[in-house]
């Protein structure tokens, strides 16, 4: 896995659309802090002002669109059987995508957030508190939701051998969007009075998206916030690696 993480993580930051990526989000950061921070004047914490920001808004289209493209573009071109020709290789790759993408959606995230206190503080921003566990757990929790959403998006390339890109591209954007959420919410109100209830009360509030919309408005993380996007990432990741292994590789 060491091998395969090795020559993913070359090839992505040899690309020069992955420093082009990173450097739009961070004038985007930048630039909505400069345009916004006079009106924040009722944030406590530096948590509120990364709310405010949008940080993981901004975080999770950008990565999971451009992750799950470069994945898919593995399959797409044909370059995957380059970088499978050891044994066990194939259950590998799945390890390799996935401390790529933790470790760039972690470092994308701490970016935005040093631009964002950066630009908030020389535009003269409210003071705030900086509570550093409290971050901790919001930058944990982010990457994990941003994880999830990649891992699941690559897991739709793989099993549409057709067309990998467009796949990972559609599922990318239907997740982190949240355009699948709000088609999953109408629907429910269609179905049958107890079922819709049910999907509405019980099943969409665990979703990815509830937990982001709920990180997005300051609540307080729940623990089950941070085992259900685990147990998102982990099923994804096995469901990668059982795919891998039944796949031919063209």
């Amino acid at each position: 896995m060491a091998n395969l993480f090795r020559a993913q993580w070359y090839r992505l930051f040899c690309r020069p659309s992955t420093a082009i990526l990173l450097l739009v989000m961070a004038a985007l950061a930048g630039l909505v802090a400069v345009q916004f921070t006079a009106s924040w004047t009722d944030c406590r914490t530096f948590r509120a002002v990364l709310g405010r920001a949008s940080v993981v808004e901004v975080c999770g289209p950008f990565l999971g669109l451009f992750l799950a493209a470069f994945f898919a573009d593995d399959f797409q071109q044909g370059t995957v059987r380059g970088l499978m020709a050891g044994k066990g290789s194939r259950r590998a790759w799945g390890g390799a995508t996935l401390a790529l993408t933790m470790l760039l959606a972690a470092g994308a995230l701490l970016m935005e957030a040093v631009v964002t206190g950066a630009v908030y503080g020389a535009m003269g921003g409210a003071p705030v508190a900086f509570d550093g566990g409290e971050l901790a757990l919001w930058w944990l929790m982010a990457t994990l939701i941003i994880t999830a959403f990649t891992m699941l998006a690559t897991l739709a390339a793989i099993l549409v051998p057709a067309n990998p890109l467009t796949a990972a591209i559609i599922a990318a954007t239907l997740l982190t969007s949240g355009l699948g959420f709000w088609f999953c919410q109408a629907a429910a109100l269609s179905l049958p009075s107890p079922v819709g209830v049910f999907v509405e009360q019980e099943v969409l509030p665990l979703s990815l998206t509830q937990i982001r919309l709920n990180l997005l408005n300051g609540l307080p993380i729940e623990p089950w916030w941070l085992a259900d996007a685990a147990l998102v990432i982990v099923v994804a990741t096995v469901a990668i690696m059982a795919a891998m292994a039944r796949k031919e590789l063209r």
